[in-house]
Formats: C-alpha cells, sequence, structure tokens
C-alpha cells in the first residue's frame, strides 16, 4: 500500500510540474491574445472616427449660370443655348454648410460592446442561435453590431468618393471646353479691338479737324464776348469806387461838421497820435456815457468826467490823449455779459467839454452802441 502511495505522489507531483508549465505557456499566449485585441480596438476606435455616422443629406438642385453655348455673331440672341452640365450636378457631395458627425467608438459604452462577443439576453446569459444552437454572436449590443455599422457607413462613404471622383472627371472636361471656349473668344476679342481703335483713331482726327474748324469760326464771337464782359466790368468798377467815393466824402463832412461845431466854441482840440499811455495814473471805474454815435461809420462821442478827463490830460489840460482803451456797457442790465456792448479807441479831445472822440472797435462789439450807455475803465 505504501509503494501505491509513493507512486500516487510522484505522479502528482509530476503532473502538477507538466500543469505549471502549460500555464506558464498559456499566460504568455492570453497576454499575447489580449494585447492583439486591445491593439484591434483602438484601430476599430481610430479606423470609425474617419467615417461619416450619417450619409449627407439631399440639398435642392443649384440655380448657378448655365455656360452660353451660342456662337458669338452681330446678331442680338434673346434666348441663346446654354450648357446642361449643372443637370445632373449632385450638388450633396460639396457638403456646404455641413458640419458632418463622425463614429464615436472612444465612449466608455462603445469600448464595452466592442468587447462584448456573445449577445446577452435580459437574463444575463448568452442567448443562443437558433439555427447552430450555439452562443451567438450578432444582434443587438455586440462587437459585429458597430463592426457592421462602420463596414455600412465605410461603403457609403467610398460610394460618395467614387461619385466625387466622376463629378471631378466632368467638372474638369466642363473647365476645359469653357476655357477653351474663352481663349478662342479672346483671340477674336483682341482683333476686333483692334479694328476698334483704328476706327477710333479714324473718328478722333475727323472730329479734331472739325472741332478746329468750329474753334475758328467761334474765335471772333468770343474776342467780342470777352470785350463786352471787360467793358461791363470796368463800368461795374467805375460804378463802385463812385459810391465808395460818395461814401467817403459824406463821412468827411459830416464829421467836419462835428469838428467845425465844436471849435465854433472856441473848444480846443487834442489828438491822440502823440501819446502811447496814461502813466498808469487812470483808475477802474465808471468814466462818462455816450452822448453820441454813428454805428454805419463806427465813431461815438463820449463825455467824460472832469476827474478822469484830468486822469486822461492832466489837470491844466495840457497833456495829449493818451491811446487807451475803454469799455462800453449798456444801462440797467446788471449781468456784465449781457451788458457789455464794445470796447472804444480814444482818438481826440475837446479841452473843455469833457468830450472824447472815439473809434467802436468792430472785433469787440456786440451790439449797436446807444446814447446813454455807460462808458468805464
Amino acid at each position: 500500500m505504501g509503494k501505491v502511495l509513493r507512486v500516487l505522489v510522484v505522479l502528482i507531483a509530476l503532473l502538477a510540474i507538466a500543469s505549471t508549465i502549460f500555464a506558464y505557456k498559456n499566460f504568455s499566449k492570453r497576454e499575447a491574445l489580449a494585447g492583439r485585441a486591445h491593439a484591434l480596438e483602438e484601430a476599430v476606435i481610430r479606423l470609425a472616427s474617419t467615417f461619416e455616422a450619417v450619409e449627407l443629406p439631399d440639398v435642392p438642385a443649384p440655380s448657378y449660370p448655365a455656360r452660353d453655348t451660342s456662337p458669338v455673331t452681330s446678331r442680338e440672341v434673346e434666348n441663346p443655348e446654354r450648357s446642361a452640365f449643372w443637370d445632373s450636378y449632385n450638388a450633396k457631395l460639396e457638403a456646404s454648410g455641413v458640419t458632418p458627425s463622425f463614429l464615436n467608438y472612444g465612449t466608455t459604452a462603445m469600448r464595452l460592446q466592442l468587447r462584448q462577443y456573445y449577445k446577452v439576453g435580459p437574463d444575463g446569459k448568452y442567448e443562443l442561435d437558433p439555427l447552430t444552437h450555439q452562443s451567438s454572436t450578432e444582434g443587438e449590443g455586440t462587437m459585429s453590431e458597430l463592426l457592421t455599422r462602420a463596414v455600412d457607413r465605410a461603403k457609403g462613404q467610398y460610394s460618395n468618393l467614387t461619385e466625387t471622383r466622376s463629378e471631378l472627371t466632368r467638372t474638369r472636361t466642363e473647365l476645359v471646353d469653357t476655357i477653351e471656349e474663352l481663349n478662342k473668344q479672346k483671340q477674336e476679342g483682341r482683333a476686333d479691338k483692334r479694328d476698334i481703335e483704328n476706327l477710333n483713331a479714324e473718328v478722333s482726327r475727323l472730329t479734331t479737324s472739325l472741332r478746329q474748324k468750329e474753334q475758328e469760326l467761334d474765335s471772333t464771337k468770343e474776342e467780342l464776348q470777352e470785350t463786352k464782359e471787360q467793358v461791363t466790368e470796368l463800368n461795374d468798377q467805375v460804378d463802385n469806387l463812385k459810391e465808395e467815393n460818395d461814401t467817403l466824402n459824406d463821412k468827411v463832412t459830416e464829421l467836419n461838421q462835428i469838428i467845425a461845431e465844436l471849435k465854433g466854441k472856441n473848444t480846443a482840440i487834442i489828438d491822440s497820435t502823440a501819446a502811447t499811455n496814461a502813466d498808469g495814473v487812470l483808475t477802474p471805474g465808471d468814466k462818462g456815457k455816450i452822448v453820441g454815435c454813428s454805428d454805419e461809420w463806427k465813431y461815438a462821442i463820449v463825455e467824460f468826467s472832469p476827474e478822469f478827463m484830468s486822469e486822461l490830460i492832466g489837470a491844466a489840460r495840457d497833456k495829449p490823449l493818451p491811446q487807451e482803451e475803454v469799455m462800453v456797457r449798456r444801462s440797467g442790465v446788471e449781468n456784465l455779459d449781457e451788458a457789455f456792448v464794445t470796447r472804444l479807441k480814444l482818438r481826440q479831445a475837446i479841452r473843455d467839454k469833457n468830450i472824447v472822440i472815439a473809434d467802436i472797435l468792430s472785433d469787440w462789439q456786440q451790439k449797436p452802441v446807444k446814447v446813454g450807455d455807460i462808458v468805464f475803465y
């Protein structure tokens, strides 16, 4: 009995060693199979991402302009013959304005389905094929479903590629025909343009000759018209000079009358051209009022207070009138901006009457000067 047990122990030991060797070899093969399956899974995912998920949608027939195939003649053609190129053109191949979607097998759910070789039923067990009574490898939720879908989309995409190649060939043929026709038309157009340029040169020569004759014919009329215009312009200038002369004479007469009236009263007149300042003795404040003015001739007659006249030409009234400027404001208006009228430039002084004749400075004038306006410094 002991011998039998020893034999059994040895036999078991040998079987254990053999199983260990086989397990080691099977482990290597299993790792190779697992790595191969994983590599194939990643390749299927990457390959599927290049396939469009759905077929390109149909688009309405395009309304592109058809090529005119009628010959070019001098006769006007209202309805020329047109090329039928666009009648059979498949516009959906352009996929214009459509963002294509691609198969995405990289999600967790898709990866798990790629690893599902057999079809699993609702009870969690493998479903049997009714014909072979073996575990079914096709149907919903299996690897076969995803691979079949990828193959179908690859076939559809290949069909679109084949049709696109055909359309490219047709397009190339149409483009070559159009280029040849355009080259022919350009060659004929160059010849026509050369003839047109020659005719235009002849027309230009005849037109120039005709214009020269017309210019010679109109030369006398133009000279006569220019002479009339010059005479009219000179007459207008004479009239304007007469008006300006009359205006200046009136102004001189009016000023002479004022000066004569003042001189008739034995009043001394002091000119302001000899003085340039008042030696800093002028004090600010209201100094007088307007007793006469002419907004048209831009002068004003100012009656100053005796004190201000003393500041201007001295207590003895014997100093020259300084070339000072004074300001004018409207009496009864409190707001200085609204009351301001203009500035005056002192010109001549009447010694005994506290009267000064001044120029109205137009650049400062805000409104017409009136008798009674207040003069201040």
